[in-house]
């Protein structure tokens, strides 16, 4: 059956791709070696480490494997405009260009039978030393990252900040829960944030609703943050994200309205938090494993 690739590499990761295996659409792919962060029926993202001590790569791949899911594809114009990969490259290239951080992103391409739409992919260059939100709050429940009062505000404040600096350029993340965000100290000891997997809107979902986008994404990170923070921490983050502007009638409806729309995508959000401990379970069992001395590595080392 016929079929049809293709691939679009930043020019200047061209190089760094073809090292790592990872500049041909068949080896994207199939590839399997790295460490998977995140999976679902049609869509699973893997980490490869990078060569000689460079940043790895982030793969994000979408299949479509059954005729029903392209065919779904196909209406909603996969067939001839732009197919998921490609979006979010778009998108995150148009969140740098205003001055947000977001990650880079390096490649994209498909793979198409009967030019349908049966496979895309993402890659996007990793941020060294950085994780997304909701597993840095899984450390912290944990205990295994000490995390003191003083700490915790700062960083309530600083995503407040960074969230309201993006909403001030008119941008529309669409996907704002926790497990998008990544989140690193700087040298100077202050938390830094930077965005992943962008669904804007169409123009008429985000004003369709009387101009209300901001409200669903900051509902959003509400959501995420409903099972680590307090009600008074995240009213002191609603209060961050307004800056000086009072707490008028208006803006306490805006609250309720936010508080209602969480509650909409709770047992969706508990779950994926949920499977995103059992990945962080998984890997850490693994990286353990793969610490441990072989019996048959030991039983080779010279004796005194």
């Amino acid at each position: 059956m016929l079929h049809t690739e293709h691939l679009r590499i930043d020019p200047a990761y061209r190089e760094r791709l073809h090292t790592c295996g990872l500049d041909r659409v068949g080896d994207v792919l199939t590839r399997i070696d790295g460490r998977v962060t995140a999976w679902s029926r049609t869509t699973e993202t893997l980490y490869v480490p990078g060569a000689r001590g460079q940043p790895g790569f982030y793969i994000k791949r979408h299949y479509f494997s059954r005729w029903a899911s392209r065919l779904r594809g196909t209406l909603r114009g996969s067939f001839f405009g732009t197919h998921r990969g490609q979006a979010e490259y778009l998108a995150l290239n148009h969140m740098r260009a205003l001055g947000i951080p977001a990650v880079r992103p390096v490649a994209f391409g498909s793979r198409r039978v009967l030019h349908f739409l049966t496979a895309c992919f993402l890659v996007t260059e990793e941020a060294p030393d950085a994780q997304n939100l909701t597993t840095f709050a899984l450390e912290v429940a944990a205990g295994r990252r000490k995390l003191s009062r003083a700490d915790r505000n700062l960083l309530l404040r600083a995503l407040a900040e960074q969230l309201a600096a993006l909403h001030a350029t008119g941008f529309s993340h669409g996907n704002l829960f926790w497990r998008n965000v990544l989140v690193r100290y700087g040298p100077d000891g202050r938390p830094e944030f930077f965005f992943l997997d962008p669904q804007p809107p169409h123009a008429w979902e985000r004003f369709g609703a009387g101009g209300s986008w901001w409200l669903r994404e900051l509902a959003q990170v509400l959501v995420s943050a409903l099972p680590f923070t307090t009600r008074t921490e995240r009213l002191r983050f609603v209060r961050h994200y307004l800056g000086a502007r009072p707490l008028t009638p208006e803006t306490k409806a805006d609250i309720r309205e936010i508080e209602r729309l969480a509650r909409t995508w709770r047992h969706h959000e508990t779950r994926r938090i949920h499977m995103t401990a059992l990945f962080e379970e998984w890997n850490r069992e693994l990286a353990e494993e793969e610490r441990r001395p072989r019996a048959g590595d030991a039983a080779m080392e010279p004796r005194p």
